[in-house]
C-alpha cells in the first residue's frame, strides 16, 4: 500500500495515465506515437532487465501493468520509465 500511490504519482507526473486499482500492481497507459507505446516501452524495460507485463492480451494494446515491488525497483522502473520517454531526471 506504501508504494501505490507513490508510483501512481510518479508515472503520472511523467504525463502517464494510471488505472486506479487496489492490487499489488499498477496499470499505465502509454501513448500511441511512435517510439513511446507500450510494445516499445515493454522492449525498452527488457533491455534493462525489468520486466513488466503488457496487457495487449487482455483488449489493451496501450497499457503496461508494472507490479510494485521493494523500493529500489520501484526507483528503478520509474527512472527507466523516465528515460524511455526522454524525461529523465
Amino acid at each position: 500500500e506504501q508504494w501505490r500511490p507513490w508510483l501512481t504519482q510518479q508515472f503520472g507526473g511523467l504525463g502517464l495515465e494510471v488505472t486506479p486499482a487496489a492490487a499489488n500492481f499498477v496499470v499505465v497507459r502509454f501513448p500511441d506515437l511512435p517510439g513511446k507505446t507500450a510494445v516499445e516501452g515493454e522492449a525498452f524495460l527488457a533491455s534493462k532487465g525489468l520486466l513488466v507485463r503488457a496487457l495487449k492480451s487482455y483488449g489493451m494494446p496501450d497499457r503496461l501493468r508494472f507490479t510494485i515491488g521493494l523500493e529500489e525497483h520501484n526507483r528503478a522502473v520509474v527512472e527507466a520509465v523516465a528515460e524511455f520517454l526522454g524525461k529523465a531526471r
